[in-house]
């Protein structure tokens, strides 16, 4: 369990906590957005804890006190997570909450409610938690997170100091792996520009089988220049699984073909993410010319957001495939 000094990246968002911690002045509801995997629940978690804490320090938790300890072991009294039910957060969990709300806290301080993936809630549970908002007890923060809170009500929204997390920076993620895994700063290099800023997604690629998984990926863009339609048909329905291995397939491509880039324009190694595949980047870099490259990174690009707004995964990566076989695609 991280202090909020220990969160990497987010440094003004861990600011704007901690001050708030200091001064007394907490707000009664908190929104927490960004993309998933940022860094959002680690740092409400650090936050929950700072204002739980009986002997905080400069805004942080102390991480000694019994609160702290109460909190890292999963049993504070005054700590409640909600999540979603199945692919919802149901009115019958908002209930639960307002009952346990009036109470005073069993520990004498605040009490605090962090409530997960908050888009996912029902209409009816929107609608119910939204009386608890607008009129709070003093000792109560409600924490929601979000990566899609343009989804929320916007009288929700209205009533939430919104804390927005971005995509974390290369050199923060590079940092982050090596502390955190003591790891080669080469290796944490790779994991970062796969993770598409998130720190959760690298901590996940460090842990898996990701060399294997990004050898095949990498193979694509072989497979494509040289295959037809109905190949990049096929090699879309099986990276369409799931969106999980479609995002990493898109990052990755994208880092494969921005090593392509690089190589022809400056012919150095040093600044490429996959340094161990030298070669064969030396060899699919001399099929294309760099303005091709530059509008194939455009097209994932394109496609990953497309993705990311609920459209047909199958469908956007069928058209992306498509665009990339059969040499430079833009027959198609």
């Amino acid at each position: 369990m991280k202090l909020l000094q220990e969160i990497v990246g987010h440094r003004q968002s861990v600011k704007i906590l901690k001050k708030a911690v200091s001064s007394g002045r907490v707000a009664h509801a908190y929104l927490f957005a960004g993309p998933e995997g940022v860094g959002k629940e680690t740092t409400a978690m650090s936050f929950a804890r700072a204002l739980l804490c009986s002997l905080s320090e400069d805004g942080d938790a102390c991480g000694v006190c019994r609160e702290c300890r109460l909190f890292s072991s999963g049993a504070h009294p005054d700590f409640c997570l909600v999540e979603p039910a199945g692919s919802s957060i149901k009115i019958e969990q908002v209930r639960e909450i307002q009952r346990r709300v009036p109470y005073c806290s069993y520990q004498g301080g605040r009490k605090v409610f962090l409530i997960r993936q908050a888009e996912l809630m029902t209409a009816e549970a929107a609608n119910c938690i939204l009386k608890t908002l607008e009129e709070p007890p003093l000792d109560t923060v409600f924490i929601l997170l979000s990566a899609r809170p343009q989804i929320l009500l916007p009288t929700i929204l209205s009533r939430c100091q919104a804390i927005y997390f971005k995509a974390m920076s290369m050199p923060d993620l590079i940092r982050g792996l090596v502390n955190l895994k003591g790891m080669p700063e080469e290796e944490a290099r790779l994991y970062a520009a796969l993770s598409g800023g998130s720190m959760g997604r690298a901590l996940s690629y460090a842990s898996g089988s990701l060399m294997a998984d990004r050898d095949g990926v990498n193979a694509l863009s072989g497979l494509l220049w040289h295959g037809g339609p109905l190949d990049a048909v096929e090699m879309a329905d099986k990276v369409s699984e799931s969106k999980q291995k479609a995002f990493f397939t898109l990052d990755t491509l994208a880092c494969w073909y921005r090593d392509l880039m690089l190589w022809r324009e400056t012919g150095e190694t040093g600044g490429l993410f996959n340094t161990d595949r030298v070669d064969m980047i030396k060899m699919e870099a001399a099929r294309y010319d760099t303005d091709r490259i530059l509008a194939i990174i455009e097209e994932i690009a394109a496609t990953k957001r497309k993705i990311e707004v609920n459209a047909n995964t199958r469908l956007a990566l069928e058209t992306l495939f498509l665009r990339l076989c059969g040499g430079s695609g833009q027959q198609y």
